[in-house]
C-alpha cells in the first residue's frame, strides 16, 4: 500500500520518549507515602495502591492523563486517572513529542501492542512480555498533525458507540446470571418436603494428604486437587499423580456421580464450590482438601449439586465455614450436618430437568453475548487499522506534511543530546 497524501513512515520511538519505571520490592511498601503504580492497578482501577517513602526522581512521577504502557503480563495502554503516583518497573510512561497529538499517540501505541502480540516479538509462556528495542522500532504511519486530530475525533465518536454497546451486553450478562440465581432459588424455596442432615443420605469422606513419602510408593494414580474443581465445573487439563496404598486407593477412588467440594479458601464465596465427577479419568482419586460426597439412592447427585449452588445451600456452607482467621474452612462433620431437602425422586428429577433447561437457555444467551463482544473487539481494531491506512477521514492538502513534523522531532532530539544540554524529562 502507498502512504496517504502528507503521511510519512515513522517508528514508535519517533513519536515520544518512553520511561521505564523503578524497581520496587515488597520491603519498600508502607502504609503511608507516595502511591506505587503496579500492573495490578492498571487492570483493576479499584485496587488500592501500595505506598512508599523511598526517595525517587520526579521524572518517575505519574500524573492524571499520563499515558502508561504495560509491556509485561498485561499488554495494553492506559490513561492514568488517579492520584499522582510513582511508576513501578514493567510499565512505560509515554511522553508524546511536541508534534504528536497525545490521544493519537495513545491509539498508535494500542495498535502497536496489538500487532506485536501477534508477532515473533512476543515472549514468555506464563508471563507474556515484549522487549523495549523491538517495541520502539515498530513501524507506524504518521499523518499530519491536523489529520491526527481529525482521526482522534472520529475514533472518539465511533468508539463511544462501541463502548455503549459493550456496556449493554455486559448488563445483559449480569441479568442472565441473576435470572439463573432466581430460578434455582425459587425452585428450592417452593419445595415442601422433609429436611434431613446430609450425613443420613450420603457418604462423606476426605482424600489423600500429600507428602514426600508418596513418591516412592509403587501405586501411582491420578488425583484431583483444588485447582481442578470450580463451581459446577471440572478443569482437567492438568491432573497430577500421587502415590498411595491399596487400602487408601480403595477408600478414596472416585466413582461416577460423586460430588467434590472445596474444603477451604481465603474468600468465603470460593469455599464450598462443588462439581460433579462423571468418570472422565479412570481410577482417579482426590486430595484431602477436597471433600467427597457420595449420595445414596434416595437423592440424585444432580439435585444435591443444585441445592449446594442455591442460596439456601450457600447459606449452610458460608455459615459453617465462616472464620475470623482469614481462612474459611469446612470439614467432613460440618458438611454432614448440612440440612438438605429430600423430596421424592420424581420431584427431584423434575426439578433437575427444569433447572437444566433454564441453564441451557442462559448458557446459549451468554454464548451470544461473548460472540457479540468478540465482534465488537474486531470492529474496534478494524477502525484502528482503517485510521492508520488513511481511510477514516479525508486528507487535506493544506495540512503541514508529516515529513516536516518528523524532521522537526529528530532535530529537537539532536539538539537535546548536544554537550552541556540536559535531555527533557
Amino acid at each position: 500500500m502507498m502512504l496517504p497524501q502528507g503521511w510519512v513512515e515513522a517508528t514508535i520511538n519517533d513519536l515520544g520518549d518512553y520511561l521505564n519505571g523503578m524497581a520496587f520490592k515488597p520491603s519498600d511498601w508502607e502504609d503511608q507515602g507516595t502511591g506505587i503504580i503496579r500492573i495490578q492497578n492498571l487492570t483493576n482501577p479499584k485496587k488500592p495502591l501500595n505506598r512508599t517513602r523511598r526517595n525517587f526522581d520526579e521524572k518517575y512521577l505519574v500524573r492524571r492523563d499520563d499515558i502508561l504502557v504495560s509491556w509485561s503480563a498485561t499488554l495494553d495502554v492506559f490513561f492514568w486517572d488517579r492520584e499522582d503516583a510513582v511508576l513501578n518497573q514493567h510499565i512505560f510512561k509515554a511522553i508524546p513529542s511536541s508534534v504528536v497529538d497525545k490521544r493519537f499517540l495513545f491509539i498508535a501505541l494500542k495498535k502497536a501492542i496489538y500487532e506485536m502480540m501477534k508477532s515473533e516479538h512476543l515472549h514468555g509462556s506464563t508471563m507474556k512480555h515484549i522487549n523495549r528495542g523491538p517495541f520502539l522500532a515498530h513501524k507506524v504511519w504518521l499523518p499530519p498533525l491536523a489529520e491526527q486530530r481529525r482521526i482522534v475525533a472520529k475514533l472518539d465518536s465511533l468508539t463511544a458507540r462501541i463502548a455503549r454497546a459493550r456496556a449493554e451486553l455486559e448488563r445483559v450478562r449480569v441479568l442472565s446470571f441473576r435470572a439463573w440465581k432466581s430460578a434455582i432459588n425459587q425452585s428450592f424455596q417452593k419445595l415442601k418436603c422433609e429436611n434431613v442432615p446430609l450425613k443420613q443420605i450420603a457418604q462423606i469422606t476426605g482424600g489423600l494428604t500429600k507428602n514426600a513419602k508418596r513418591r516412592s510408593l509403587p501405586l501411582q494414580v491420578p488425583y484431583l486437587r483444588v485447582a481442578n474443581v470450580y463451581a459446577n465445573e471440572l478443569r482437567l487439563s492438568d491432573v497430577a499423580r500421587i502415590g498411595c496404598s491399596e487400602k487408601e486407593y480403595k477408600k478414596t477412588k472416585l466413582e461416577k456421580n460423586d460430588i467434590l467440594i472445596v474444603e477451604g479458601n481465603g474468600s468465603i464465596d470460593q469455599v464450598g464450590r462443588a462439581a460433579l465427577w462423571d468418570g472422565e479419568i479412570g481410577g482417579c482419586t482426590h486430595q484431602n482438601h477436597l471433600i467427597r460426597i457420595r449420595p445414596s439412592e434416595s437423592i440424585s447427585s444432580e439435585f444435591l449439586l443444585l441445592f449446594l449452588e442455591s442460596s439456601l445451600g450457600r447459606k449452610y456452607i458460608e455459615t459453617s465455614a465462616s472464620s475470623t482467621s482469614g481462612l474459611h474452612t469446612l470439614s467432613i462433620s460440618k458438611v454432614g450436618n448440612f440440612s438438605c431437602p429430600l423430596p421424592s425422586r420424581l420431584l427431584q428429577d423434575a426439578t433437575v430437568k427444569y433447572l437444566n433447561l433454564c441453564r441451557d437457555r442462559l448458557l446459549a444467551k451468554r454464548i451470544e453475548i461473548d460472540r457479540a463482544l468478540t465482534l465488537l473487539d474486531r470492529l474496534e481494531f478494524s477502525l484502528l487499522a482503517k485510521a492508520f491506512r488513511g481511510e477514516l477521514v479525508t486528507q487535506d492538502p493544506n495540512d503541514e506534511p508529516a515529513s516536516v513534523l518528523l524532521d522537526r522531532i529528530r532535530a529537537e532530539r539532536a539538539a537535546d543530546t548536544k554537550p552541556g544540554r540536559k535531555r527533557r524529562a
